[in-house]
């Protein structure tokens, strides 16, 4: 490809990719998507985009740019059996299952068709990649949180018997920071799995729930009745606080999953403490000692997860 490509505009780019197209030259075509990609980001681009590279064999780097618009690709057959196919090229069992639960009934069969065949193949001929994966995920709890997101993440590669097998095992594992296990429960409850089974709460106690019989977090009423208030106390005024609070609840209520009502049971008090926090405002606090004990045991958590996020960050910047 020449310098001059550089200088091309969007349209003369994506006309040039087009052109390669048609003489099936799909690695350059590629190229000059990727250029036009970088200057506007749209879902018909990355359509065309994700499907070169997935004819030229880039199958990492064509999940990279599905992430991109991954919802749009729900919108049509021919998306989502493309991004079915991606996700499966890179063995994202876990996600290409919760796409098909997510689609229209239409185009489930077949995706769950394809799915259970690539597993099956997966299973038959385990590398030794997959079972390093297996018994990465079965220690998840060796580690801080960053090592422990980074091991939930790579499980998603697992097929899903062997990704739930270590996910219930895993559940009662006191060891394991408290998102990543309720991230395993919502993740379970996207893959409606239909199937008792316990888990370790933050009040070291044990639970028992269905993950099919669970709503996603975001439409559990105690979320959403946390929000409109939340919403409600900050007004449009400082839409910088009400993003940065926002997105605390939803890690708070994340770490509760399931049980938020049983963490937050003082809902008007619990929104307060959040803006005073905030605000840095010396006022008289109505919360519970209870209540009290439970929001500051969510808050150093949370404090420690950014912690450790931010040591991984640095971390990763010196090497």
């Amino acid at each position: 490809m020449s310098e001059n490509s550089q200088q091309l505009t969007f349209d003369e780019l994506v006309k040039q990719g087009h052109l390669e197209v048609d003489h099936n030259n799909f690695h350059q075509a590629a190229s000059y998507f990727e250029m036009a990609y970088d200057k506007k980001q749209e879902l018909d681009l990355n359509r065309i985009l994700v499907g070169t590279l997935y004819e030229d064999q880039q199958f990492s780097l064509a999940n990279v740019y599905l992430e991109d618009f991954l919802d749009d690709y729900l919108n049509t057959e021919e998306l989502f059996k493309l991004a079915i196919n991606v996700l499966l090229k890179n063995q994202n069992f876990i996600y290409a299952r919760e796409m098909a639960n997510f689609s229209d009934p239409r185009w489930q069969s077949w995706a769950i068709d394809e799915i259970s065949n690539q597993e099956a193949s997966v299973r038959s001929q385990m590398s030794a990649t997959q079972k390093t994966l297996m018994q990465s995920f079965y220690h998840l709890s060796d580690g801080n949180f960053a090592k422990q997101r980074s091991r939930f993440e790579n499980s998603f590669k697992l097929p899903l018997h062997e990704w739930w097998s270590g996910t219930k095992f895993l559940l009662l594992d006191p060891y394991i920071n408290p998102l990543i296990r309720s991230s395993l429960i919502e993740t379970a409850q996207k893959l409606q799995i239909d199937e008792k089974v316990d888990f370790y709460w933050i009040d070291k106690k044990i639970y028992q729930v269905n993950p099919s019989k669970l709503k996603p977090l975001l439409q559990v009423d105690e979320y959403i009745k946390l929000k409109k208030m939340l919403d409600d106390e900050l007004g449009a005024d400082d839409p910088m606080a009400g993003e940065m609070l926002t997105a605390n609840l939803r890690m708070q209520t994340s770490i509760l999953y399931p049980k938020i009502s049983s963490g937050i049971f003082e809902i008007s008090n619990w929104i307060d403490e959040m803006i005073n926090q905030y605000q840095g405002a010396d006022k008289i606090s109505r919360i519970s000692d209870k209540q009290r004990k439970i929001f500051e045991q969510i808050e150093k958590l949370i404090d420690e997860i950014v912690k450790s996020e931010h040591e991984q960050e640095k971390r990763a910047s010196n090497n």
